[in-house]
């Protein structure tokens, strides 16, 4: 079969991949990039698992328990930036590759440390690889997906951070089965260092950005690889792609400065997402962290308490696919509203409550909502920037959020724990819920439907009408 590729190669990049159907190919490519986070997101997970073990073996204090907690994002808000800014420039594929060989090294490390100092020092460092790896899958989704499909596709993308998430858990359970007290801890460390042998696997068979070659000037590149998945797509379903519509051409010369993301037109943007990212993200730690530690406080045992929290980060998958059906119904300025909204009412539900239902209850709907409202967030804040800042971009407001809502409010969340407060340590997860809210409300912009192109303009086009 003759392919109708050829004659529109030297057509722009980005109209062509928005006219492919989501196909096996485009799946097989993001399937990669979600399996890079599901296993960064059980190295992530880990420490809220084992935190209640070596709290009581070490014999910590808060003060201690906090810093553990925070280490690894201490690292990640270290590295994402520059690790973004790097992304920009040497590509999507190696960055992805270089991060998740250097968290998994250090995270086997840490299976072998003799005391708390070292971990501490250990987990900060491994924060710089998972710094690295974060702002890359939805990248990639944004810039392999056509634009009717980006939420889908990143919805679906970030359900495999949720299988990581309940994967730390449910591995704790059945480590405390298997080992010792003194032993568990450390396996889950050691398979922490499993990502190593998925680095292969990445640098053979990930492609690159063709978007992000095109920019970069290394269009023979970009052509190939759009090229092959032409061909490979006409050549399955035997007939010819429909031709590619106008586009706005990306250029080389959008920006290179580092610090554009914080220049007009992206300054509100920049603002919306900073504020946003950080008050959506702070419902994820409080979950993944401190759930085990929540429920062990009210009195439900270790092993119920791994148990309970696997129920509860698993209901997030499903919140994600909520979420990627919505961003295409709703928009997603309203898919980020309502969703964080009902996560805040679930949290103060989750504080006050005194039963195991009540608990498994409001703590799974503060997951469904409150975490997986995380795709939405994510894929809105990739269409603010253009494809030469995009990963900059992106690295800004992962660096902020996870230094005020990964680090800075879980920070103070485990003193007002250690204070008797929980249900006071809930009602602050919920008052920083709306200020999240409030930013996308008042800042944020629709993008729905958009190329990544028309979505970067859209601001400009109000402006100059």
């Amino acid at each position: 079969m003759e392919v109708s590729t050829p004659g529109i190669q030297r057509q722009n990049i980005a109209a062509r991949i928005d006219r492919l159907p989501l196909s096996r190919e485009i799946w097989s490519i993001l399937f990669l990039a979600g399996l890079s986070w599901l296993l960064e997101s059980y190295d992530i997970g880990i420490i809220g698992t084992v935190l209640p073990t070596i709290t009581k073996r070490f014999h910590l204090d808060t003060f201690t328990v906090g810093w553990l907690a925070t280490a690894s994002t201490l690292g990640i808000v270290v590295a994402i930036l520059p690790a973004g800014w790097l992304t920009d420039r040497i590509g999507r594929k190696y960055m992805l590759a270089l991060g998740t060989a250097w968290y998994a090294f250090f995270s086997l490390l840490c299976a072998f440390i003799p005391n708390i100092p070292l971990l501490l020092l250990l987990r900060f460092v491994a924060g710089f690889g998972m710094g690295a790896i974060f702002p890359i899958p939805y990248a990639m989704a944004a810039e392999f997906t056509p634009g009717h499909k980006r939420g889908l596709m990143t919805g679906i993308l970030d359900s495999f951070l949720s299988v990581g998430y309940f994967a730390a858990p449910l591995l704790g359970f059945l480590a405390n089965s298997w080992f010792t007290s003194g032993q568990s801890w450390r396996f889950l460390f050691l398979l922490g260092g499993l990502p190593l042998l998925y680095v292969p696997a990445l640098l053979k068979w990930m492609p690159e950005s063709p978007r992000w070659l095109q920019i970069r000037g290394r269009n023979s590149e970009a052509d190939g690889i759009v090229h092959h998945l032409e061909t490979s797509i006409e050549q399955r379903l035997q007939k010819p792609l429909p031709m590619p519509r106008s586009s706005v051409v990306a250029s080389s010369e959008e920006s290179a400065s580092p610090l554009a993301f914080l220049r007009r037109p992206y300054l509100k943007r920049t603002l919306m997402m900073w504020v946003s990212f950080a008050c959506i993200l702070f419902i994820f730690y409080a979950i993944q962290t401190y759930t085990p530690t929540v429920l062990v406080k009210q009195g439900y045992g270790l092993d119920n308490a791994f148990l309970y929290t696997s129920f509860i980060v698993i209901a997030s998958i499903p919140g994600k696919y909520a979420v990627a059906y919505t961003l295409e119904r709703w928009g997603r300025k309203k898919t980020l509203i309502v969703f964080t909204l009902i996560a805040a009412v679930s949290a103060i539900g989750f504080g006050f409550s005194h039963s195991v239902l009540l608990s498994l209850a409001f703590g799974a709907l503060m997951s469904f909502f409150g975490i997986g409202v995380d795709p939405g967030i994510k894929i809105y804040g990739a269409e603010q920037y253009p494809t030469s800042i995009r990963a900059l971009g992106i690295s800004g407001f992962e660096c902020v959020g996870r230094l005020f809502g990964g680090a800075l409010a879980p920070f103070i969340m485990a003193f007002i724990i250690a204070g008797g407060g929980i249900a006071g340590s809930y009602i602050f997860l919920a008052t920083v819920a709306l200020v999240g809210v409030l930013a996308v409300a008042f800042l944020g912009h629709e993008t729905r439907g958009k190329t990544l192109e028309q979505a970067v303009i859209i601001e400009d086009k109000r402006r100059i009408a």
